[in-house]
């Protein structure tokens, strides 16, 4: 399908996945004991493509500092689509076998980040 497809393949996902659970156990082997948003962090390099690098940076930070400590103020599904995606890239390495579905989703995140991070500044 070639670099610009709109869905990966099922030889691109068997080979994402196996990199990435590769990449994944050696960060645990590496970083074991400290605190786990650091450790999630250190998974960002190893994603597979800049769109999902960014979609997991906001999966983390809604997820450790708004889902778990709820602290953020969510839209309707939107806590569930953190967890989802979070849960989903930590454990294959890719969120859905479309990409254009990640970029949505991606775009959503990213705008719940900001979202938050102006009701930080307005705040003060």
């Amino acid at each position: 399908m070639g670099k610009y497809a709109t869905h990966y393949t099922d030889e691109e996902l068997n080979a994402i996945t196996e990199q990435w659970l590769k990449d994944k156990s050696c960060i645990d082997r590496e970083m074991e004991g400290l605190y786990l948003p650091d450790i999630d962090r250190a998974y960002i390099p190893y994603l597979h493509n800049k769109n999902l690098q960014a979609l997991f940076r906001y999966a983390i930070y809604l997820y450790h500092f708004g889902v778990k400590t709820g602290e953020f103020i969510f839209y309707r599904d939107e806590q569930e689509l953190v967890s989802k995606v979070y849960e989903r890239i930590k454990s294959n390495g890719y969120y859905d076998r479309s990409k254009e579905f990640e970029k949505k989703v991606r775009v959503r995140l990213g705008n719940a980040v900001k979202r938050q991070s102006y009701r930080k500044y307005k705040k003060s």
